[in-house]
């Protein structure tokens, strides 16, 4: 049947405002908190770097395409900030270092800002992966949290405890990190000269010590770190609340930190009684090191976040 012209030009109009309606009201809902467009959100999460990716993992609360930009931006630039300073410690070229990584900072921020802009969601190596972590653990938190308010209804609020299993198994690892803690403090204090290389001589055994005298210069610190740590783990056996637990944890990690990069710095060691290079032991040694302290300070965030979320969900 052909239609008139008029009838034509009417069903065109009809058609184009039920567009423009709907587009307005794709944009008034387009499924996210801020309101903002997806680009533009996005970039900003990026703009502040870990400050704003924060800020933005606590206000976007259902995108969550920007949540992972959110969290892909405290990861990566909490990470590389946190080794960045600890780089700064080290001897003769650690400002070097530091300004190599503060170089990548500047590119890589300029890189994700620009794509995010153009709403490409890029994914970064490994920050990636963990950006996707966080967002699980903040997922389960704010889960059970839930359901926590629920029951604030039927019984007086508050923070609930973790569950009879996990708890159980937490308070086995605080003592044994307690009794480790404990070993390792007399150790180092009354038999660090059996830290030693032993090698047999005309059938006698021969020690020769590892440490230098500057051992004792990274005592003070140590002893404090560990005593601190079995005084949070106490606390830890003691009061199971996740507000609570999850503090103590970063306190703990971060001391741990503290530990290691003073003893990085010192690098009380002599490895040439060892039977093979003695440079090879230190570059071991120090890259163990610095592995150690990365993965901790992201311990460290992770922890942060979650602290952020259960405080603000309360």
């Amino acid at each position: 049947m052909d239609l008139t012209p008029e009838e034509k030009h009417r069903i065109y109009e009809e058609e184009k405002a039920r567009l423009e309606t709907e587009a307005k009201a794709g944009q008034a809902s387009n499924g996210d908190t801020t309101g903002l467009p997806y680009n533009i959100a996005s970039f900003l999460c990026y703009l502040g770097m870990w400050v704003s990716g924060i800020i933005f993992l606590v206000l976007e609360q259902k995108d969550n395409r920007i949540r992972f930009h959110a969290a892909q931006s405290i990861v990566t630039f909490s990470i590389f900030f946190m080794l960045g300073t600890m780089l700064r410690f080290v001897p003769v070229v650690g400002w070097l270092l530091a300004a190599s990584v503060g170089i990548a900072i500047f590119i890589l921020w300029i890189v994700l800002m620009v794509k995010a802009y153009c709403g490409e969601c890029y994914r970064l190596p490994v920050a990636a992966d963990l950006a996707e972590l966080l967002l699980k653990t903040i997922k389960g938190a704010t889960a059970k949290n839930t359901i926590a308010k629920v029951s604030v209804q039927e019984a007086p609020p508050k923070i609930r405890p973790e569950p009879a299993g996990n708890r159980a198994g937490k308070i086995v690892e605080s003592v044994f990190a307690i009794i480790f803690g404990l070993v390792v403090l007399v150790i180092i204090n009354f038999y660090h000269e059996y830290i030693a290389y032993y090698s047999k001589l005309d059938g006698v055994w021969i020690r020769q010590p590892l440490l230098t005298g500057e051992w004792s210069s990274w005592l003070p610190v140590a002893n404090t770190v560990i005593v601190l740590s079995a005084i949070g783990h106490i606390f830890l056996i003691i009061y199971g609340q996740r507000l609570v637990q999850e503090s103590i944890r970063a306190v703990i990690d971060v001391l741990t930190i503290i530990a290691i990069v003073s003893l990085f710095c010192i690098f009380p060691f002599d490895f040439h009684h060892l039977p093979f290079s003695e440079e090879l032991a230190s570059f071991v040694l120090q890259i163990g090191m610095v592995i150690s302290m990365v993965v901790l300070a992201v311990m460290v965030v992770v922890r942060f976040i979650k602290l952020v979320v259960i405080m603000l969900r309360a």
